[in-house]
């Protein structure tokens, strides 16, 4: 064999090698481009979907629809990912969302896969919402349904308040600091309820895991349906992850779970991503100290009250505590807190 066949023999072998890599680099590119593409198309639609909640400035109101805001989700997934008007493959990507939250200010609610059977026996599969769930935390001496913001209902299990009803929704700061309980805070110190670092960290605490717990039982609980389906992809939420979806526990928000979805030239590859966001609906109001004749006066931004602005105290305060420290009584336009005595 002359020299010239051995150079021909290598410059196939060194060209062949040349086009498998490059094919397996178009490959993976491709494949990060489709991945890039879900994850664009998943963080779009839920806010598009909180962004609607919103716009539509029903929340508070009374009227929310939880439905509207799937819509909303699911009209911009579909979308993004081209199969606006194709029903069969809108069908093969919500089988690959087996849970999905819409967290409340007092509680939260499951959009899930179910089963049931009918009265001549016939077995149907359902997307439901759950009643909503509280965010409940129960000690020693109260249960507590926490709320996104600084109020919380709670049951007096041993009428250490001495109230007419053991059951009381009211903000919790008040506990924490006006001088009525200074007893109870001395007597009970192990109490949240009287600590205020104490109670927002257990308040933090049992809003994540609730959430985590739930999501995890309706992610595996999806597995019976999914196989129903012909998927044998296992599906499990995955726990110590929260920094991928509990940015937004403070407030109104919804929480997307997308696992097992097969994408890539051959479809080989599986997406996973926990999706959130949070709509910004509860505001976080600046106060306001007027000066009066012989005391002072909070008010909340926004409060059509002040009518002087001139006996306003130069400095605004993050919140009512601030307020409380400077001997502030409250203005009607604070829900709770100590109004002003009657001194006629």
């Amino acid at each position: 064999m002359k020299i010239y066949h051995f150079a021909l023999i290598f410059l196939i072998f060194f060209l062949s090698a040349i086009i498998k890599t490059d094919m397996q680099t178009g490959k993976l590119i491709e494949i990060k481009n489709e991945k890039e593409e879900l994850e664009n198309s998943l963080v779009t639609a839920v806010s598009d979907a909180v962004a609607y909640l919103a716009e539509t400035g029903s929340y508070g109101s009374g009227t929310i629809n939880k439905d509207e805001i799937l819509a909303a989700f699911f009209a911009s997934l579909y979308s993004s990912m081209g199969i606006i008007s194709d029903k069969s493959a809108q069908s093969e990507v919500e089988i690959y969302i087996p849970v999905i939250l819409f967290c409340d200010t007092d509680g939260f609610y499951v959009y899930y896969y179910d089963e049931y059977v009918t009265y001549d026996g016939l077995t149907y599969i359902d997307r439901v919402w759950s009643e909503k769930m509280p965010y409940s935390y129960e000690d020693e001496y109260f249960i507590y349904r926490f709320t996104l913001t600084d109020l919380v209902y709670i049951y007096d299990k041993h009428d250490m308040l001495k109230l007419e009803d053991k059951f009381l929704y009211v903000d919790y700061k008040e506990f924490v600091n006006e001088s009525s309980y200074e007893d109870l805070r001395l007597k009970y110190k192990d109490c949240i309820l009287f600590n205020e670092s104490d109670f927002n960290t257990v308040k933090k605490a049992s809003i994540i895991n609730k959430l985590e717990d739930v999501l995890a039982y309706y992610t595996s609980r999806h597995n019976h349906i999914a196989s129903k389906n012909g998927i044998t992809y296992s599906f499990s939420f995955p726990y110590g992850r929260r920094d991928e979806w509990a940015d937004f526990i403070n407030d109104v928000s919804l929480l997307v779970v997308f696992q097992g979805y097969p994408y890539g030239p051959e479809r080989d590859y599986r997406y996973n991503k926990i999706i959130s966001s949070g709509a910004n609906v509860i505001k976080k109001y600046r106060y306001f100290v007027e000066e009066k004749s012989w005391y002072k006066l909070a008010h909340k931004e926004g409060c059509k009250k002040i009518k002087d602005t001139d006996m306003l105290l130069e400095e605004t305060f993050d919140s009512l505590e601030e307020c409380v420290k400077l001997g502030a009584f409250c203005c009607e336009c604070i829900e709770h807190g100590a109004r002003v005595p009657d001194i006629r």
